[in-house]
């Protein structure tokens, strides 16, 4: 995996360690055994010191736990129960410490005052997962910063409103990109007229990822590089190819992982119905 990817990743490990770690095996009624169900509260915690005493939350996933319990980004968490938190262990310590489903008092700090949250602990999932839950549903981020590698790149993700669009994550390196190109390409050349466009986004240098986009036949409507993963980072990336279906009003409405044929039915009969959708 390249580094650009490993830096959109952070965000991913540090949820996972706020979560709680699976930690030994529960003794199950037939003898057998079986991995712990690891607790989860959804947050990504700021690992780095801080005067405030208690751990600063530097994003909470969206539908998750946390979120639906009132956390939101900046809060600090300056105690789980009775237990101050004053570093990121210790709220990792606090969550595995529980099984999915407790119920944990928050303390949390908020523009210089305390209040108190109730959260109802969730069971940690896949990674894919934690990325449906944070961002399907939600305003698309736009990008910034990108330099374009084919097509008119449009300056901001607001300059496509009223289109439906396919952000495709994709590198030179990688062969799954390679597979799932042709039907993006099919998908521009067939619904392109009436309002979708495709636009591709890797981290790759220009002269690298236009070449790649030529052997790969990427025809999409533009190409993108995000050569500081500034972009990769706000849609929460980690793992290529990574999709993205944003309807007319640029709310995602769908995240797909990797390279699965059998979702591409799915796929298009979203983007047919999103089409259908009036103009905002």
């Amino acid at each position: 995996m390249k580094s650009g990817v490993r830096i959109a990743s952070s965000m991913a490990l540090a949820l996972a360690l706020a979560a709680g770690v699976t930690a030994g095996h529960e003794r199950e009624a037939a003898g057998q055994t079986a991995p712990r169900r690891a607790a989860w509260l959804g947050v990504e915690l700021d690992q780095t010191r801080s005067e405030i005493r208690g751990v600063r939350v530097r994003h909470a996933v969206r539908s998750a736990p946390g979120w639906k319990a009132g956390l939101r980004d900046g809060d600090v968490i300056a105690r789980i129960e009775d237990v101050a938190t004053l570093r990121p262990d210790d709220v990792i310590r606090e969550v595995s410490s529980r099984a999915p489903g407790s119920v944990v008092r928050i303390a949390v700090l908020r523009s210089g005052a305390e209040t108190s949250v109730t959260a109802t602990l969730g069971t940690m999932p896949d990674s894919d997962q934690v990325l449906r839950l944070d961002m399907v549903g939600s305003p698309a981020p736009s990008w910034n910063g990108l330099s374009p590698v084919t097509g008119p790149l449009p300056v901001a993700l607001g300059d496509l409103r009223g289109r439906v669009v396919i952000v495709d994550f994709w590198a030179t390196w990688c062969m799954a990109c390679r597979m799932s190109a042709p039907k993006l390409t099919a998908w521009q050349a067939k619904f392109g007229a009436q309002g979708l466009s495709v636009i591709g986004i890797t981290d790759d240098p220009v002269p690298e990822a236009s070449q790649g986009a030529r052997s790969f036949g990427m025809k999409y409507a533009a190409i993108g590089t995000d050569p500081s993963y500034t972009t990769q980072r706000a849609y929460g990336v980690r793992a290529l190819p990574t999709v993205f279906v944003i309807d007319k009003q640029g709310v995602v409405r769908d995240v797909s992982v990797g390279f699965d044929p059998q979702k591409e039915a799915q796929m298009e009969a979203l983007l047919v119905r999103l089409l259908a959708e009036p103009h905002p």
